[in-house]
């Protein structure tokens, strides 16, 4: 079978010559990286070739687009078809000009002629390669709607701002300007509905029409996970199982990735530049879309990518705020002139935000009249000390919701422990309620719905995997309620009653504990522990078999110790290969540091390699340079 090796810019590496006005006006490669290209590009015509010849039926070299209205099969299957032979035709076609070029190129004599003949090619490849690219993308834009990965699905009596919605929609769909779409950035308070707004974009069926490539949801919020979030959409995007260590690395994938792709990526929860920055396209065909509470950060955005579009969402009317109360509320009886306070005033000091009324509605459905009123009255006079990032009138909805809980309150507040809040295993929680609190299962479970239909949280993912979501506002909040630092010790106690005999190496595979166990630990003040634990080589090869070479690396961060750091240094220098191959842990440090004298009387880190070494009984420490076997 024939090999053929894939080439693009990066590989090739060319040099640009430009004239007096910066415009390129010509491309120098090396000689062996052009004749390599040539000899691809050779062998991926004559495979091409090979086909054909083996195909039952001619292919058609020159087909409509459009199907004559007089033809008796004119569905979409068959316009899709002619189109799908249609870019075939033209890509042989295409590749049958390259070989032709090809071999002139190999008839010529002069230095200076190769190099024009390796211009003219290069012109051609890049011109055609465009075109067949927006072919492409047109011909899935006619297939179906987008799949959509981790969008929310669109809550039930939303009232959507429809002069905002038409305009983004209007701008999402836009062509490209100047060969780029442009990244959107929506701003609003915390609570306004800017999530709820962009899910219904992202479910619009025309727009999901428009990003045949998918549409891919990403919570970021206060100190996200960048790098996996970015391994994630690029497996994602390409159903492959390419890796990285570097954050700068996959966002020049990524960039790479879309310039032939069509997809719409939606940034939620943003609260600093560079993390938006990693996820920046520059792409034609793919959007980029920014959903932020901060505003200042399209200014601070606008320095790096000058043309960003940013809009705000602003609060209800009171008329909107209104009708939406009582929609959540949704009890016939009571009416704007019916209910037992004043709904303007409640709704000025909700400051007319969605999220501060459905907490409210969900909070007063089933409570007299008195305590409505009471309810009334604390919002005007109470000082309570809420985390300032929030708006005010949110954060008083959220804790009479939680005070309304009663002494399941503290059951809530215990979520405030973990590390992810976006999403915590469901299996996790009730494990912890059980230590804690006895809780029986099915009693949690209910609980936990009974959460869900109060707004306090979401719950996610398939039946056998659900996991919890909190916002950043929910969890700011648990952390300034909660006895944090008991709780680590709590969970901590918890998890250790799910180990066998090898302590923390037993523990579960439930998608948090080897996640997060390190973090746990220091947050625990239990460094020693931790310390053992980094220097465990059973625990280092368990730890990266059941998760990421990120997340395996990132522990290392967590401790300053000569020791860690010597190993954390050694495992950066050997991340590239382990991201290939897991089961090279032993052979890298052993290989690396082994004949380290400076180590030779260091027992922790001996100790590791000993336990390396016993998993590979036929390893032999060879030098690495001829002054090291001297000595």
């Amino acid at each position: 079978m024939t090999t053929v090796k894939i080439f693009d810019r990066k590989t090739l590496n060319p040099q640009y010559i430009t004239d007096e006005a910066g415009n390129k006006s010509g491309i120098i490669l090396p000689l062996f990286k052009f004749d390599e290209l040539m000899n691809n590009l050779t062998a991926l015509v004559k495979l091409l070739e090979s086909r054909e010849t083996t195909t039952t039926a001619p292919v058609e070299k020159t087909v409509s687009n459009n199907i004559p209205n007089n033809t008796s099969d004119n569905s979409v299957e068959a316009v899709l078809a002619k189109q799908r032979i249609t870019l075939l035709t033209q890509h042989y076609d295409f590749l049958s000009k390259i070989l032709a070029t090809v071999q002139q190129y190999s008839d010529l004599k002069t230095e200076l002629e190769r190099k024009i003949h390796q211009q003219k090619l290069l012109t051609l490849v890049e011109t055609e390669t465009q075109v067949l690219r927006q072919q492409i993308t047109d011909f899935k834009k006619k297939t179906k709607p987008a799949e959509v990965y981790n969008v929310p699905e669109l809550a039930k009596n939303i009232v959507p701002n429809t002069v905002l919605f038409n305009e983004l929609k209007t701008k999402i769909l836009l062509e490209a300007v100047n060969d780029q779409k442009w990244p959107i950035l929506l701003e609003g308070l915390s609570g306004v509905g800017k999530s709820t707004l962009v899910a219904s974009l992202a479910w619009d069926e025309e727009i999901r029409q428009a990003f045949p490539d998918g549409i891919f949801w990403i919570g970021l919020g206060k100190e996200p996970p960048v790098l996996e979030d970015q391994i994630w959409l690029i497996q994602t995007l390409e159903d492959s199982s390419i890796n990285f260590v570097e954050v700068e690395a996959a966002n020049e994938y990524l960039r790479q990735s879309c310039a032939s792709r069509s997809a719409l990526i939606i940034l939620d929860d943003v609260w600093e530049v560079q993390d938006l920055l990693a996820f920046n396209l520059a792409s034609e065909h793919s959007q980029l879309f920014i959903v932020t509470k901060d505003s200042k950060l399209l200014n601070i955005t606008q320095y790096f990518i000058p043309n960003v579009q940013g809009y705000v969402l602003k609060p209800f009317t009171e008329k909107q705020a209104i009708e939406f109360f009582l929609r959540y509320i949704d009890k016939k009886e009571i009416t704007a002139t019916t209910a037992p306070v004043k709904l303007n005033e409640l709704v000025r000091l909700s400051e007319y935000l969605p999220a501060s009324l459905k907490l409210l509605a969900a909070l007063l459905r089933t409570q007299p009249a008195s305590i409505w009123q009471s309810v009334l009255e604390r919002m005007r006079s109470d000082d309570y000390d809420f985390p300032p990032a929030y708006p005010r009138a949110l954060m008083q909805a959220l804790h009479f919701n939680v005070e309304a809980l009663g002494e399941q309150a503290d059951y809530y507040l215990s979520l405030a422990v973990f590390f992810d809040y976006t999403r915590i295993p469901q299996a996790t929680v009730i494990m912890l309620w059980r230590y804690l609190y006895q809780l029986m299962d099915d009693q949690a479970n209910n609980f936990i719905k009974e959460l869900v239909d109060k707004g306090l949280l979401d719950v996610k993912g398939k039946p056998t995997q659900r996991y919890i979501s909190l916002q950043s506002l929910q969890h700011d909040y648990l952390v300034a309620e909660a006895e944090v630092e008991k709780l680590h010790n709590h969970l901590l106690a918890a998890y250790r009653r799910q180990c066998g005999q090898h302590g923390w190496l037993s523990g579960p595979n439930d998608g948090y504990f080897f996640q997060y166990l390190a973090m746990h630990l220091v947050k625990s003040g239990r460094k020693n522990e931790l310390k053992l634990l980094l220097l465990d080589f059973d625990w280092m090869q368990k730890k990266l078999q059941v998760g990421t070479v990120q997340s395996f690396l990132h522990d290392y961060e967590l401790l300053e110790d000569r020791d860690v750091t010597v190993i954390k240094t050694t495992l950066y220098d050997a991340a590239i290969i382990l991201l290939d191959n897991k089961s090279e842990l032993a052979v890298q440090l052993l290989d690396r540091l082994w004949g380290e004298k400076s180590l030779q009387n260091n027992k922790d880190i001996q100790a590791l390699l000993n336990q390396a070494k016993e998993t590979l009984p036929n390893w032999v420490w060879q030098p690495h340079f001829e002054a090291e076997a001297k000595k």
